[in-house]
């Protein structure tokens, strides 16, 4: 994997408290700055590991980066269009990269480096990290959004987790036995993602299309049975939406309903309830999965001021050992097919049959480096759920084009 090699790797990630046997250079390792979000990554395990397998070359330093995803995106925004080069390394959420990539923020992939990177990635991840079909970071970790349950509770509202389960049939379930529905918000985009995975899942597309005029499809009949579904959900006042507080309410609300990445399954506000959980794939509106999915990718900074040291810690960052140890302590979802394979992950990773699966029907938020703005006219529009209506996917139609073609609504 790494031009050092597996077995230095290995070793670090297995005895990552044994310190280096190499000696640094006369100057010391150089130090690499590396940004990170609000995962649930053990970031700085990882990264003394890493250190310790580049034999003095580097000592990674985390920096972590603010929680709100609006202030993490105008933060790096803000920064690496001033040209900042004190950012060696950066954990990137898959909504950014096509943004970042368009901006010329991002320092182009050594060619060596591409095949490596995506080998064996799911097909979403792979997606998420290549704007334009060009890979532009490397696939770390995706999480895709699972129904998660406590207990008996499927089997009270009548359904059967052995096979699909249908919004309609979710709905009605849960509003029979006075159930909740709880929808995550994990980064910001958690009512994007729910209206991009029904309008899908309903046989149409959200948005298709990087300029200023991309084709919108929520004036239509899948954005209309998306509304359908919206308007059952909240006329049965089975939650907010997307929300931030969905965790909370999960374990304080017996015999409710979660939709959640699987990374969830680390939230300390779970420990209580954690023994009674369950889980099941992600609802389909009719017959085709279309799962959301969050994840992030690594990527260096066009004016990082250590490229080929940048990439080093990437390569190791993504190793098979790396991300195996990243799957098992934190829940994310490593974006590697293959791991799923091995015996450690198939004993300590029990969301591993239904996330491999769920991946396979992964879908990535539409790939336009306006997003952003997409992201404001779809909250702007669907939210709240409770004034969803016949109108709202021809007026949420008109906000996106809006907003994406720069125009004053």
């Amino acid at each position: 994997m790494s031009r050092r090699g597996v077995t230095g790797v290995v070793a670090a990630l297995v005895l990552a408290t044994v310190a280096a046997c190499a000696p640094a250079t006369q100057d010391g390792p150089v130090t690499l700055r590396w940004y990170v979000g609000p995962d649930r990554v053990d970031v700085r395990s990882l990264a003394r590991a890493c250190s310790s397998a580049s034999g003095g070359d580097y000592t990674i330093d985390v920096v972590r980066l603010p929680d709100d995803v609006d202030e993490r995106h105008s933060t790096l925004v803000r920064r690496l269009a001033a040209e900042d080069d004190s950012i060696d390394l950066l954990s990137l959420d898959s909504a950014f990269t096509t943004e970042f990539d368009a901006a010329g923020f991002l320092a182009p992939i050594p060619e060596e480096l591409k095949e490596p990177f995506a080998r064996d990635a799911f097909p979403a991840a792979l997606e998420a990290a290549s704007p334009g079909g060009q890979l532009a970071a490397a696939p770390w970790w995706s999480d895709p959004y699972l129904l998660w349950f406590r207990g008996l509770a499927a089997e009270r509202a009548g359904l059967d987790t052995t096979k699909p389960i249908t919004w309609d049939a979710l709905v009605t379930g849960a509003s029979r036995v006075g159930s909740s529905i709880q929808i995550e918000d994990v980064d910001g985009q958690g009512l994007p993602a729910w209206i991009d995975s029904l309008v899908t899942g309903a046989g149409g597309t959200l948005l298709d299309g990087a300029g200023r005029s991309p084709r919108v499809g929520l004036d239509s009949d899948a954005g209309r049975t998306a509304a359908d579904v919206v308007r059952a959900y909240a006329g049965s006042d089975l939650g907010p939406g997307p929300s931030a507080d969905a965790v909370r309410s999960f374990v304080t609300t017996p015999g409710s309903f979660l939709l959640a990445p699987t990374s969830v399954i680390a939230d300390p506000r779970l420990a209580s309830i954690a023994g009674d959980m369950q889980w099941t794939a992600y609802p389909v509106v009719e017959d085709e999965p279309a799962v959301p999915v969050t994840g992030v990718a690594l990527a260096v900074p066009l004016y990082a001021q250590h490229t080929t040291l940048s990439y080093d810690a990437i390569e190791c960052l993504t190793s098979d050992a790396s991300m195996q140890q990243m799957m098992l302590s934190s829940g994310h979802s490593a974006a590697r097919e293959s791991l799923y394979d091995t015996r450690e992950v198939e004993a300590g990773y029990p969301m591993a049959a239904v996330a491999r699966t769920s991946m396979k029907n992964g879908l990535v938020l539409p790939q336009t480096p306006y997003w952003n703005r997409v992201r404001d006219a779809l909250v702007d529009t669907w939210l709240p759920v409770g004034d969803v209506d016949d109108s709202t996917p021809a007026a949420s139609q008109r906000a996106v084009r809006d907003e994406v073609a720069g125009r004053l609504r």
